[in-house]
């Protein structure tokens, strides 16, 4: 049984995002929900056992993701914190839902394929304990310091593995013998990133992310069989779930070798790191652009701590001489390196969500945008005045979910 049925919970846990759920027809801002998500691992345990378990030594079952959904207010009152970011870690008490009201809350442990099941709370208490870019802090108590030490302790170990930093000139020697694809297949995964290179015969080239939904957007995954993929190298634009889930639930992605931007990981995500950096398959990519047959690879220059903006983006040329371009979840403002050309066709930054800054124009005046999100799913993506904007800079658009009397399915880009 998993731990997160064992009654009231406790979790260390790094905050990796915070997105406002889209509501285009809002008229009070400070009313919308905020899905807060976090990397945690179960807080009843030693450092030693919480740091065998991010290495893979341990039960790994007790990882866990969670999502608190309130207001950005109500958070701040709550944690008694002004200023909420990425890679601030909490203690945070759960209880079974119907306990007492409060903030609603969805936790999943690590499974064998990911984390797939989800367990209705409600939030007790949180507590911020420190932001990765703080100093030491002296503990306020003995409870509190405790706590601060243990959390420490894994945000030491959740660091991205060392020695696969620096490795963008193995990434380039990778990628140097690459092929240039026929096509760019955006695979159906419902609410996640994972599309693949095509040659004319089929087969698979590389893939740009590995995307598979996790327990709070399960339902918008395709009824099918689980998908089964080559071993072929895997660019990852960011460590964001919904782009790496993949790595556990769909066959064959785990034993490629892994091209990524060295970004902070919680504690999930340092375990699928440290596995790949074990296996020799993590090429970590800190600043430099890399350029290497058909690809062309760039770190976004967003704000530091910012998963989504400081990942990779990924140009590449297909076998017609069209480009591809592809952002992860960053603005297209932030693509690098810059672009020598305007693409043909693009994949929607960030599931069709609202971005800063302006949208890429197609070369010639008009081109094909594919979204890639899943109907149903719990942030209300994509948004309406993304897609008009899209449309509006010649984006012909169409979605991987059903959407206008089209079915569901992958969409390609190219020839």
């Amino acid at each position: 049984m998993s731990f997160l049925r064992e009654g009231p919970i406790t979790l260390i846990a790094r905050l990796v995002r915070s997105e406002a759920l889209t509501n285009d027809d809002l008229v009070l801002q400070k009313a919308n929900r905020v899905a807060f998500e976090f990397d945690a691992i179960d807080a009843r345990m030693s450092a030693d056992e919480a740091l065998a378990t991010i290495a893979d030594r341990a039960d790994r079952s007790r990882l866990a993701v969670l999502k608190i959904l309130t207001t950005a207010e109500k958070f701040q009152y709550l944690a008694d914190i002004g200023d909420v970011r990425d890679g601030q870690w909490y203690r945070i008490n759960l209880l079974p839902r119907g306990k007492k009201p409060g903030p609603f809350a969805w936790a999943s442990s690590l499974g064998d394929a990911g984390y797939e099941e989800i367990v209705p709370f409600v939030l007790d208490e949180i507590r911020y304990l420190f932001s990765e870019v703080d100093s030491p802090l002296s503990p306020v108590g003995a409870a509190v310091g405790n706590e601060r030490a243990l959390a420490q302790a894994i945000a030491e170990a959740c660091k991205f593995p060392e020695r696969a930093i620096g490795k963008s000139r193995a990434a380039r020697n990778l990628l140097s013998g690459a092929n240039s694809p026929h096509k760019i297949v955006v695979r159906d995964v419902g609410q996640a990133s994972f599309c693949s290179a095509i040659d004319q015969h089929g087969n698979e080239l590389f893939h740009l992310d590995a995307g598979w939904p996790i327990s709070y957007n399960k339902k918008t995954a395709a009824s099918k069989p689980r998908l089964k993929v080559s071993d072929v190298p895997v660019i990852l634009s960011h460590w964001d779930w919904d782009h790496l889930h993949g790595y556990h639930a769909i066959a064959g992605l785990a034993g490629g070798i892994w091209i990524v931007p060295v970004q902070r990981l919680g504690p999930g995500a340092k375990l699928v790191a440290e596995k790949l950096a074990t296996n020799n398959r993590l090429l970590g990519v800190s600043s430099a652009n890399v350029s290497a047959g058909p690809l062309r690879l760039g770190r976004c220059k967003g704000k530091a701590g910012n998963l989504n903006q400081t990942g990779l983006c990924v140009q590449t040329t297909l076998q017609s001489g069209k480009t591809v371009l592809f952002m992860g979840d960053a603005d297209y403002d932030l693509v690098r390196p810059r672009l020598s050309t305007l693409p043909d066709f693009i994949v929607a930054t960030h599931h069709g969500a609202k971005f800063r800054g302006s949208v890429v124009s197609p070369r010639g005046g008009s081109g094909r945008c594919v979204v890639s999100v899943g109907k149903g799913n719990g942030y209300g993506h994509p948004s309406a005045a993304a897609v008009m904007c899209h449309s509006g800079a010649g984006w012909s658009m169409s979605f991987t979910c059903e959407r206008n009397g089209i079915p569901r399915g992958s969409r390609h880009l190219g020839p």
